[in-house]
């Protein structure tokens, strides 16, 4: 579990098993290394505290919170962005600058390159 702070209080959030496999999927992508369920959801224990809520919102990201119903927020570290909905981890998505092409394309292009 991991937590963050609103104005209120501190907020618990649950990491979702989709969370977890695109965590482990695009670490892969981003660093060429592959890492099992249980590395992934360290690496996100690890990179969540560190990271920085998005306020100022790209047309990518209003899109995607009318599109899903909820408090939809957008935490980005160095290398990636975590989507929290309604209190759940609901995706990780590569945000290094030059990279980010990277979620788009499927593990079998990867190593078809």
């Amino acid at each position: 579990m991991i937590t963050y702070k609103n104005n209120k209080s501190t907020v618990n959030v649950e990491i979702t098993r989709h969370a977890v496999l695109q965590m482990q999927d695009r670490y892969n992508k981003l660093f060429d290394r592959k890492i099992t369920a249980i590395e992934a959801e360290q690496q996100i224990i690890k990179r969540f505290p560190g990271c920085n809520r998005l306020k100022n919102l790209k047309q990518v990201e209003k899109l995607r919170v009318k599109k899903h119903p909820g408090v939809t927020l957008f935490f980005r570290d160095l290398d990636f962005t975590f989507v929290v909905q309604d209190a759940k981890l609901m995706s990780v998505e590569i945000s290094r600058a030059g990279k980010r092409h990277l979620n788009k394309i499927s593990e079998f292009q990867v190593y078809k390159m």
